[in-house]
């Protein structure tokens, strides 16, 4: 379970740029009544997706949602990053819920999957420890980052990160 949760800190750190900034990034944008609306569409997006995307795994395995996922989260972090309007906007939280939001319940799903039934408990425990530590650690270290590079730049980093990560799933064979 150890692989897939430190994937997951990793994804959970560059999701909690959402959670931390999101409001104060939409103010900058003048994007506040569209913002208001950011979770709503996100939420939407992976209540439809998840079953889906949960069937498709049980079926096909945790690779034909993940490498689309982790394409999604990042391709909604960039174009989060241009977002000056709300179309853009809350494509992005489309995308975004797409991707993480797949991202982090089929990841719980191989984390619990990974280890025989009597350790199940302590790769769900591992798994939100890391998951908590990203939401943790990220609005931190990103809160002193921004001052420097501001949104723009960070989402972008932030989209590159995850696709990177998409690789390290990858050479990790995570299955």
């Amino acid at each position: 379970a150890l692989p897939i949760s430190l994937l997951i800190l990793v994804m959970t750190f560059c999701f909690s740029s959402i959670l931390s900034y999101i409001s104060l990034f939409a103010i900058e944008r003048n994007l506040i009544t569209a913002a208001s609306y950011f979770f709503i569409v996100y939420t939407l997006t992976v209540l439809v997706s998840r079953p889906v995307t949960g069937r498709l795994m049980d079926q096909r395995g945790p690779d034909v949602v993940m490498y689309p996922a982790f394409l999604l989260f990042a391709v909604g972090l960039f174009f989060l990053s241009s977002a000056t309007d709300a179309v853009v906007f809350l494509f992005a939280s489309l995308l975004i819920g797409l991707g993480f939001g797949n991202l982090s319940s089929i990841s719980q799903t191989m984390a619990v999957k990974a280890v025989p039934r009597e350790g199940k408990a302590r790769a769900t425990a591992t798994f939100l420890i890391f998951f908590d530590i990203g939401n943790g650690l990220g609005p931190v270290l990103l809160g002193l980052m921004l001052p420097v590079i501001g949104y723009t730049v960070m989402y972008v980093l932030l989209g590159i990160i995850v696709l990177l990560t998409s690789l390290l799933y990858r050479r990790l064979s995570l299955r």
